[in-house]
């Protein structure tokens, strides 16, 4: 029989461990809700609302919009506020 012979791994440090053990983990994004979504464009315009010269007025047609122009996400609302035709002043 022929013998098999292993090589013994060489042992990590601490650090070297703990950043391994640390890759192993695959972190979950989980999509938002239209609800989320939604209150994040509430938060977004009532902070910018003033940079783009407009009223609380509109905020109901723009998130329509952005919904339709799938610009929905918190990410892309500057993108679907250009593509409505609004520019910061």
């Amino acid at each position: 029989m022929a013998k098999k012979e292993f090589q013994e791994a060489p042992e990590m440090t601490l650090e070297e461990s703990k950043a391994y053990r640390a890759s192993l983990i695959r972190i979950e994004v989980k999509p938002l809700t239209q609800k989320e979504k939604r209150n994040a464009f509430k938060v977004y315009w009532s902070q910018n609302k003033k940079k783009y010269g407009m009223t609380n007025k509109l905020e109901e047609i723009l998130w329509l919009h952005l919904v339709s122009t799938k610009n929905d996400s918190p990410e892309s609302f500057d993108a679907g506020l250009a593509n409505f035709g609004i520019k910061k002043v």
